[in-house]
């Protein structure tokens, strides 16, 4: 059965949050049913957005319109900048909103219902139902890039879905006994895909807004006896810091790591760390476009294999083009498509299961992959994938002013003419408010000129053999 069946034991725990408070499998049915019955009763399927706090009615409603097989929801962070969600208003024209309680229906938009913790807005009746309806297999929508400013998205189906939650439980192990705690946003894949796959088992998930740096975060993963701990390059560089060794985490039986790659020494400090505690350490790879895991390293294999991202999850499989070298991956977890306006959404599968990753790779005698660079301009920072073209097209058309934009993972470089007179802090800034980059990740480079190749574009192979 699909995770948002909720067919688990009706009385064992579901979720759980900082104030003690409890929601039964069967609580959370009964929830994301009511939920949903506040949704638009279009003839025809609607599509919403649903900025998404870690709170039981947030995750009510995804259920809800998971299980009513009615209701699109694209999955949004709820601190999204004001720009970026009316660009996808008026690009997507939704349905429905659902967002915290308090804040102001947009324009077209009505208040249907309200609960302790989300507001639900629907279309006025004078533009309700007019618009393009999602195919019947879309289940869900997500952002390629995070907050960057692209309104493509990713078209999930609710097979891709299944299949991904499905997977991750057989590769971790996970049993009703184990329990998560939200260190992610739920909108970002990684975050959905720790929740589905725990709700796949009957297991439990605590949700909190407290981040890894915050005493109170450690006293209620301590107090919730948590199993296991999630997150991103940068999260576990906090996790160096906060100590995880002391923190008196008994329960915990597994750490795992995707968002971007992993230094090799911090590689091997947690899984060092993994060993001591007796938990294991899981390394794994994937895209949001694969619902979103795709490889992941065998813990017993990670120390002799620590540059790698592995082998394909259950139920998938990885080639290489043999021209380009580029990482290939097939899977019933593989999304439908992009979608770039409202229209897209009627679109049925485009992909039929294969996905070409961008990433440029090798394999080895045993059949493990290898990353060695990449086929288009994306980093990761914090886990989240940024295109680096969108960035650059939004500090020139801000600024005004020649640069370029490269980088590595966890590495933004920002490259300027000497004679520009935009300053590094006003740089850093627009992007820590349009973007939700955090000014630590951004390097702001000068050079007498940017370099051009032969067509007049920018060299950004040159630039990126300057930085090096």
């Amino acid at each position: 059965m699909a995770f948002w069946s909720l067919k688990a034991n009706g009385g064992a725990v579901a979720l759980l949050d900082g104030s003690g408070a409890t929601v039964t499998y069967a609580d959370l049915a009964r929830r994301a049913d009511e939920l949903a019955a506040q949704l638009p009763e279009h003839p025809a399927r609607t599509v919403g957005f649903l900025l998404f706090p870690p709170n039981f009615d947030a995750v009510g409603l995804y259920l809800g319109a998971l299980r009513s097989g009615r209701h699109v929801p694209l999955l949004l962070p709820p601190g999204i900048h004001p720009a970026l969600l009316a660009d996808l208003l008026a690009k997507y024209q939704p349905d429905w909103i659902a967002t915290g309680t308090g804040s102001q229906p947009a324009v077209d938009y009505r208040q249907q219902c309200q609960t302790d913790s989300i507001a639900v807005h629907v279309r006025s009746e004078a533009t309700a139902g007019a618009l393009p309806a999602p195919h019947g297999s879309l289940g869900l929508l997500l952002s390629t890039s995070g907050s960057t400013g692209s309104q493509k998205l990713v078209r999930l189906s609710y097979t891709a879905l299944d299949a991904n939650a499905t997977s991750i439980v057989q590769y971790l192990g996970l049993e009703e006994n184990d329990r998560a705690i939200t260190t992610l946003e739920l909108s970002y894949s990684f975050g959905m895909s720790i929740l589905n796959s725990h709700l796949a088992v009957g297991a439990s998930v605590v949700l909190t807004d407290e981040t890894l740096l915050s005493r109170g975060f450690w006293d209620l993963a301590q107090k919730s006896h948590i199993t296991s701990l999630s997150g991103v390059p940068s999260q576990f560089a906090m996790l160096r810091r906060a100590g995880l060794e002391r923190r008196g985490l008994d329960s915990l039986r597994m750490l795992t790591q995707a968002g971007g790659n992993l230094s090799e020494p911090l590689k091997r400090e947690f899984k060092a760390l993994s060993d001591r505690l007796g938990s294991e350490f899981f390394v794994m790879y994937g895209q949001t476009e694969a619902a979103p895991r795709i490889s992941y390293v065998p813990p017993a294999r990670l120390d002799e294999k620590l540059g790698s991202i592995g082998v394909a999850v259950p139920g998938g499989a990885l080639d290489l083009d043999p021209a380009t070298s580029e990482l290939i991956y097939r899977g019933p977890n593989v999304m439908l498509g992009y979608a770039e306006s409202r229209a897209d959404l009627e679109r049925g599968d485009d992909l039929q299961g294969i996905l070409r990753t961008g990433d440029i790779g090798r394999r080895d005698e045993e059949g493990f992959y290898f990353l060695t660079g990449r086929l288009k301009r994306f980093i990761k920072l914090s886990g989240a994938r940024v295109n680096l073209d969108d960035v650059e097209k939004m500090l020139v058309n801000d600024f005004d002013t020649p640069l370029a934009c490269i980088g590595t993972d966890d590495r933004l470089i920002v490259v300027l003419t000497e004679g520009s007179s935009t300053t590094d802090a006003a740089i850093r800034e627009l992007l820590r408010v349009r973007c939700d980059i955090y000014a630590g990740l951004v390097t702001v480079e000068r050079r007498s000129a940017l370099p051009f190749t032969a067509n007049g574009k920018v060299d950004y192979q040159a630039l990126a053999r300057e930085m090096s």
